[in-house]
Formats: structure tokens, sequence, C-alpha cells
């Protein structure tokens, strides 16, 4: 979820840590890998599209245009999901994947963050909020329409934009797959046991980033993925998330792959059945 110089940075801010406390300023786009940070590091993609048939959107938002890909895989009343990626994700190398691994549960909505893919606009926060505001209006709108019930999945940073397209969309299930309760959460996370030693400050954007505090209210059930061999982010996040969600009153449940990593929970044998029964009322 965050991107590998932050991590560089806390490791030689941690050996500093040693000798004397030091301090970390995490910038907002530390959280961010457009297009622009994946030609700086002379990192390519594997392709991975859409599945062929696949319907292409083109969403006005104040960034320019959103695009956005919806996949049909069942007919109503069968879900539409709206699908927030991490911070990799682009349709074009991750999209066929991810309606792979959602068809069994209904119909796939998902789109390129800003700055990311086909969509136009900054990355940063302030322009995910926008994509996610419109997005959440047309998942709304397209599963009113079809009678279809709602549900939000967000996978790593996904889980942050998702978990507000999921209160503004009203949807009825959220999905938060292998994610954090919020950014300083995840930022502890990487510090480790040098924590202490370790004054780190962070970017407005990111200080007001609190999935439980976002959630607080939120009618639908939240189903919280774990999995158990995260290397990105550690699996007690999922469980402090899931802990604070049932603090504040959200009907939560967490399911733990104890063999999966940080991308793979998809690919458990057990997590097709296992999932499809949380998601049923």
């Amino acid at each position: 979820m965050v991107s590998r110089s932050l991590k560089l940075g806390l490791v030689a801010a941690t050996a500093a840590a040693l000798a004397a406390c030091v301090s970390v300023n995490v910038p907002e786009d530390a959280f961010f890998w457009p297009e622009a940070q994946l030609a700086q590091q002379k990192m390519v993609l594997a392709p991975n599209p859409p599945p062929e048939g696949a319907e292409t959107l083109s969403l006005p938002y104040v960034g320019g245009t959103i695009t956005a890909t919806r996949v049909r895989a069942v007919a109503a009343p069968r879900p539409l999901i709206l699908f927030c990626g991490g911070n990799l994700f682009r349709r074009s190398s991750a999209g066929g994947s991810a309606a792979a691994k959602l068809a069994p549960f209904g119909d796939v909505l998902m789109f390129d963050y800003p700055g990311y893919g086909e969509t136009g606009g900054e990355a940063d926060f302030a322009h995910f909020a926008a994509a996610g505001a419109v997005m959440a209006a047309t998942a709304r709108a397209q599963a009113d329409t079809e009678g279809r019930p709602l549900i939000a999945w967000g996978h790593s940073l996904g889980g942050i934009v998702c978990t507000d397209a999921a209160v503004k969309a009203r949807a009825d299930y959220l999905v938060l797959e292998t994610t954090t309760p919020g950014a300083r959460a995840a930022i502890d996370q990487q510090a480790g046991l040098m924590r202490p030693f370790v004054r780190i400050t962070l970017a407005p954007a990111l200080t007001s980033i609190d999935v439980p505090a976002a959630l607080e209210g939120f009618d639908g059930k939240v189903v919280v993925l774990e999995a158990g061999r995260d290397e990105t982010l550690a699996p007690a996040l999922s469980r402090t998330l899931a802990r604070e969600l049932e603090a504040r009153g959200v009907r939560v449940e967490r399911l733990v792959f104890p063999e999966a990593g940080h991308n793979d929970v998809g690919r458990q044998p057990d997590f097709p059945s296992r999932v499809a029964a949380a998601l049923t009322p």
C-alpha cells in the first residue's frame, strides 16, 4: 500500500534511531503509484485487461474524465460490485484478474484512479475522493435501475477509497480486503519495533483517514478479509480494523485466510464459498 521509497526511508530512519530519535515526514504521495511514478521507477505492468465484451464508461469529474469498466457476469437480482483496487491497480493490468475474482458474486464496476491508466487528474486524496463520489453515484444508480444489491469492495489502498464510496452510495455490503484502519496505522506498522524512536509527521490529508470513524452509523454489513501471510499490510491491521468497527457498533464479519499473502486472498480454495456465505443476507 505504501510506496517503496517510503519503506526505504523508514528503514534508514530506523537505523538512525538506534543512535538517536529522528523525524520522518510522510508526504501524501507516499501512498500512490500514478503513471508518473511508474515511469520514474521504470516499472512496466504486465497486461491483464478486463474480459472481452466488457463495457467502457467515461464519466466526468472535477479532475477530467474517469475511465471505468462494467463487466456483466450474472443477471439481476445478483449484486453489482464497485471495486476499488490497490495502489498499483489499473484496469489494463489487473482488470482481468479482478473480474475473475469477483464474478462469482456479481457484476463488477471498476475504474482507474486519478493519474492512473486512462483517468485524468492528480493522484491525491482530494481527487481520489472526488472520483470515488462519482463512482458511488454511478454504482448506486445502476444498482437501483437494475434491482441489484450494491457491494463496495476495496483492496489495500482501495479500502480507504471504497469506504467513502460505500457511505455515499449507501451500499448493502462493504468488503475490506487486506487493508488498514488508516494511514497512521499503516505507517506505524512499517516502522515496526523502532516506532518509539521515530517521530513521524503525516501530511494533513493523511491524518484525517480513519476508516472505522467514517463507517460509524453505516447501515450495511462490513466483511474484513485478512491474509495470514500479508507482508505489505500486516494481518494485525485487519484485526484492529475489525475490532474498532465492532466497538463503533458496525455489523462486521472477519474472514481469515491463513495461507494468503497481500494479493492472493482470491486464490485461496475456500475463498468463493466463505465470501459468498458472508455476503448472503
